[in-house]
């Protein structure tokens, strides 16, 4: 029995210190990310878009909206 019990925590030790290779087997083969801005909306334009984000930033300013500022 003491053998037995011997083995089985050796056992567990043994697998409790193997570790699993974190390395993907494949790279991602989905499609590739295009830039936000690169819609119909903005049409490539990098600065409309982070104006517009800015812009929007701004009305859900709690601060801002309940007159609060002093403009």
């Amino acid at each position: 029995m003491k053998r037995i019990l011997c083995a089985a925590a050796l056992a567990l030790a043994a697998s409790a210190c193997h570790e699993i290779p974190q390395d993907a087997a494949k790279p991602y083969a989905g499609k590739e990310d295009v830039q936000a801005y690169a819609g119909d909306l903005f049409k490539g334009d990098k600065q409309k878009y982070e104006q517009a984000l800015a812009q929007r930033a701004q009305y859900q300013n709690e601060y801002n909206r309940t007159g609060g500022a002093k403009q």
